[in-house]
């Protein structure tokens, strides 16, 4: 089942606000490939173009959003950056054992769950401190 961006998880940052939404959509594609690759065979170049974007969103989006904290003197910041480097390395670890070309569906849900409960847990609890943040 998708999962929804609700409100719950705005930071009140338009920026991390829209990399966080675009998370979503991206957790949502996997979720579909995962069923397509169950029916029939994965779209190899969705799924190139996932790796590309979860490259992308790991080195940009963590980056620009543990800036946001430290200008802020947000209180999770040093949390959050020990939260973005544990996930930093699944992500390595994960590139290391899997391509694009050569993953299963059982990876891909491997993958799907991680970054579900990287939504639910880390922006829920850690990222959304930044409300409050001055």
């Amino acid at each position: 089942m998708p999962i929804q961006w609700s409100s719950q998880y705005e930071v009140g940052d338009p920026r991390t606000d829209s990399q966080h939404k675009n998370l979503f959509d991206y957790v949502n594609r996997i979720e579909k490939l995962i069923e397509q690759g169950k029916a029939r065979h994965l779209d190899r170049q969705e799924v190139e173009h996932l790796f590309v974007f979860l490259d992308a969103y790991v080195n940009t989006h963590f980056a620009y959003e543990e800036l946001c904290m430290a200008l802020r003197g947000c209180k999770v910041a040093q949390k959050n950056k020990e939260a973005h480097n544990k996930f930093l390395e699944f992500w390595a670890d994960f590139n290391r054992t899997h391509t694009p070309q050569s993953i299963s569906v059982a990876a891909l849900e491997t993958l799907h769950s991680m970054l579900t409960g990287w939504l639910t847990q880390h922006i829920c609890k850690i990222d959304v401190a930044l409300r409050n943040a001055t």
